[in-house]
Parts: C-alpha cells; sequence; structure tokens
C-alpha cells in the first residue's frame, strides 16, 4: 500500500490542501469555525476499504487528538496526531515496548501511520451490506427492523430542523453514527442527490422520536433468529462482575462458560465506595438498543447502544460500548462496558430472553431473572 492509497481513503477527514496541518474536519469545537470557512469540508463522504481491520481514533470529542509514535511505548517520539474521528488501518496489538508502571492497559496498535495507544482506538471495518428494497412486516403487522451500523463512520440526513433534534444530534456540525450501534428502521427511500437507496432510523426507548435517513449499504440487518437465547435451558446461571480485575464471568450450574474483559466505575474516594454498586443484583430490564445520557461532570447523550441489560436500579447495565477501548481499566459513570460481541453474548444469554419486536423488557417479580454479582475482591 503507497501513501497515495492512504490518503485517499481518508481524506474524508483531513483537507491537507489546506495546508491545515493534517487537521481533522470532525472536531465540534475546532470544525465549527473552520465549517463557516470551509463549507464543503461538512459534505465529505467516508470511503473505506473492505472488509479490512481498521481503528477509529474514538476518545473525546470533536477536536480532540492524541500522539502517533515511532515505537509502542509512550517516551517513543512523535510522528503524528491522531485526532477524534480519523480512521487508520489496524495492522496489529502489540505490547509496550517499555512498560508504563502507571497505566494498567499496556496495548499499542500498529497502524498505518505509526503506534497509537490501544485505548483510544475502536475496532472497526467496513462491511457493506444487501439492501433491501422494502423494510419487512413486524408480527404486529407494521413495517421495522433491527439494523447494525457497519462502518467506522456514517454521516445521516435529517429529517426536520437541527435545533429539534436531541442533544446528540443536534450540539455538533455533522452528526454521524458510528461501528456497532443499532437502531431500528421503518423506511427506505432512494436519496434525491444520489439515488442510493437508504433506511429510515430512529430510537426506539429512552430518546426522542427523531428520525435520520442512513445509507442502506452499511446497515446490517438484525434477524430474530441472531438473537435467540444462548443456552436457554442451563440451569443456576448467574453473573460475577469482578471490579478489582475488570472482569465479566458467566456462570452455569457453578462452571464458567463465558470471559470478558470489562470497564466498570471506579472507586470513589470521597464517598468510600465503587462507582459500579458492589453487592447481589437482578436484571430487571433487557433493551435491544437504547439512549443514555446523564448530566454529571464529563456528562454524555449518548444514541443506539446495544445489547444493553440493566441491573440496578440506579440505572447501571452491562452494555456494548463504541467510545473507548479501556477494556481492563475502571472508568465508566457506573455501567459494564463491554465489547460488542460480549454484551451481546450477555444479552442472548441471560434471562429471561426478550422478543425481536419490540426488543425491550421490564421484568417484575422474584426469580424471574438472572442474577449479577458485583465484588470488589
Amino acid at each position: 500500500m503507497d501513501n497515495k492509497d492512504k490518503l485517499s481513503r481518508r481524506d474524508f477527514l483531513r483537507i491537507s490542501a489546506l495546508a491545515l496541518g493534517g487537521l481533522a474536519m470532525s472536531g465540534g469545537k475546532i470544525g465549527r469555525s473552520l465549517a463557516d470557512q470551509f463549507p464543503f469540508a461538512q459534505d465529505a463522504i467516508p470511503v473505506f476499504p473492505e472488509n479490512v481491520t481498521l481503528g477509529r481514533m474514538c476518545v473525546g470529542e470533536p477536536g480532540a487528538n492524541v500522539s502517533i509514535k515511532s515505537e509502542p511505548y509512550w517516551n517513543a517520539n512523535d510522528i503524528g496526531t491522531a485526532y477524534f474521528d480519523d480512521v487508520f488501518e489496524w495492522r496489529q496489538e502489540v505490547m509496550a515496548k517499555s512498560i508504563d508502571p502507571y497505566r494498567i492497559n499496556q496495548r499499542w496498535v500498529e497502524t498505518d501511520q505509526g503506534y497509537i495507544y490501544a485505548e483510544y482506538l475502536q475496532k472497526v471495518w467496513h462491511q457493506p451490506q444487501e439492501v433491501l428494497s422494502e423494510i419487512p412486516l413486524t408480527d404486529a403487522n407494521e413495517r421495522g427492523m433491527w439494523v447494525e451500523i457497519t462502518t467506522p463512520i456514517t454521516d445521516i440526513v435529517l429529517t426536520k430542523d437541527q435545533s429539534s433534534y436531541q442533544y446528540w444530534a443536534r450540539e455538533t456540525i455533522r452528526p454521524r453514527l458510528y461501528y456497532s450501534q443499532v437502531f431500528w428502521a421503518t423506511d427506505v427511500r432512494k436519496d434525491p442527490s444520489t439515488g442510493r437507496q437508504q433506511y429510515l432510523l430512529m430510537q426506539r426507548y429512552n430518546a426522542f422520536a427523531d428520525t435520520y435517513w442512513v445509507d442502506a449499504s452499511i446497515c446490517r440487518r438484525i434477524t430474530p433468529e441472531e438473537i435467540a437465547p444462548i443456552h436457554p435451558d442451563a440451569v443456576n446461571k448467574h453473573i460475577i462482575v469482578n471490579l478489582i480485575y475488570q472482569t465479566l464471568s458467566c456462570i452455569e450450574d457453578g462452571k464458567e462458560v463465558y470471559f470478558a474483559s470489562v470497564t466498570t466505575g471506579g472507586y470513589n474516594e470521597e464517598e468510600a465506595k465503587w462507582i459500579t454498586p458492589v453487592g447481589n443484583h437482578t436484571i430487571w430490564r433487557k433493551t435491544l438498543s437504547t439512549h443514555m445520557s446523564g448530566d454529571i461532570v464529563g456528562g454524555y447523550d449518548i444514541p443506539g447502544i446495544p445489547w444493553t441489560t440493566l441491573f440496578d436500579n440506579n440505572g447501571s447495565a452491562i452494555h456494548s460500548t463504541f467510545w473507548h477501548n479501556f477494556y481492563g481499566t475502571a472508568r465508566s459513570h457506573g455501567c459494564v462496558n463491554a465489547r460488542p460481541e460480549d454484551a451481546k453474548w450477555v444479552w442472548r444469554w441471560t434471562e429471561p430472553a426478550v422478543p425481536y419486536d419490540p426488543g425491550d423488557m421490564t421484568i417484575q417479580g422474584l426469580n424471574k431473572s438472572t442474577q449479577v454479582e458485583v465484588v470488589a475482591e
């Protein structure tokens, strides 16, 4: 792969021809002022190689940036800068050449541009999908299906004035969706300007009734068969989340059947307790995809979070994550953040099973759902 190929795949993120030093145009605080001068930058369309492992710089917000190193350790020379939403070729994950005693994770990713600390990159792919000419009917005789985003980044086309949308879409120049997010699709059309098929997406739970058109070729249909229960006849299922080791284990009749590295909330020194609540909990709600927001310091407003399994009345849940790669380090607001494949497995394995439509269930009563034990030992 030569340098020309690399630039052509990433020109939607950088405007090097304008001598901006590789500045990513996706940055919100920076990008908003630049967009006034260079409005064409907002019309850039992502182009990615198919089925190649990629990494998206996912930490922070538009305008955030991290160093690209010449070698996989912190004191190596800086040879570049990765801005929020920049996408790189993910060649391999390696251990640090020199251990940093102040960090738990010692993982780095070798990219086509140099080495980037692994916590900063979401592992992604661009996987074009077969496009449906019509949205299928549900059992309720209404058109709808769950879809998963299968490209690192995609723009959306709003269906009303941007100022009336929920915060995540309102307070940005170019609202975007990301690899592994899940939404409900209700309609299909041809883009008036390009002729490409688009699906009309929305969030069904805990969100405004906002809709947006998205390129159908990067929306993978999730089928009812795909969410079928795992080990439905197994006995004595329960989950153990270990806050010290940042791990999750699924247990059947005393035997571990699944293991994953996760990210939980850390220890609050002022209140002398863990942010993720220690103790025995019962799953009380399961949602195939939901919206999450919080107004605490470092607040968040995140759409399309799939495979959400709530186990604490204050909102703690096991769920998929696309905005970091911190697994193994405690950094969440209290939830158990998991890789998409791990969160999905847990969602399917835990009881009770949730129907495809509506894709959401609130559990009431005793002994009707899987137990979650959170330990700090």
